[in-house]
């Protein structure tokens, strides 16, 4: 039986954080390193060769890895409307709700971010802290 090292909340920061970059993540329990590679269903078609190395050094020993994966579309968007209700000036609170009402959301999302340089770090910041929450929240 192996030891579990505790996951550190720095660890748990670069969980959340590599999740958000489309990666799927490995915690290795006896050890407390992480190991990822991209996340087949965010990444549809990627080249595995570069990260075969990982791929197949956590299949070997599965048993001593925590997987985590990343948020679906929905649980995204959900998080992307939170962060719209507590935009408190209703004229830029209106216009990020509408881009986020028409196709390609997330886009628009993003785009509409750029014009509102304060707002961007906030988003930044809280979807990271969202993250985070979502990553204690698979901790097994």
């Amino acid at each position: 039986m192996h030891l579990v090292k505790e996951i550190t909340p720095e660890i748990i920061k670069d969980i959340a954080e590599m999740l958000d970059m489309g990666m799927v993540c490995f915690y290795h329990k006896p050890t407390g390193t992480m190991d990822y590679y991209p996340d087949e269903l965010k990444n549809p078609g990627y080249d595995e060769e570069p990260w075969a190395e990982v791929i197949d050094k956590i299949a070997e020993n599965y048993g001593d890895y925590q997987r985590f994966e990343g948020m679906s579309s929905r649980e995204a968007f959900e998080v992307m409307e939170d962060f719209i209700a507590g935009i408190n000036y209703i004229p830029t609170h209106n216009k990020f709700i509408d881009a986020i009402s028409r196709k390609k959301p997330f886009g628009n999302f993003n785009h509409l971010l750029q014009y509102h340089p304060d707002l961007r770090e906030e988003w930044f910041k809280y979807k990271l802290e969202r993250g985070i929450e979502y990553v204690k929240d698979q901790i097994g």
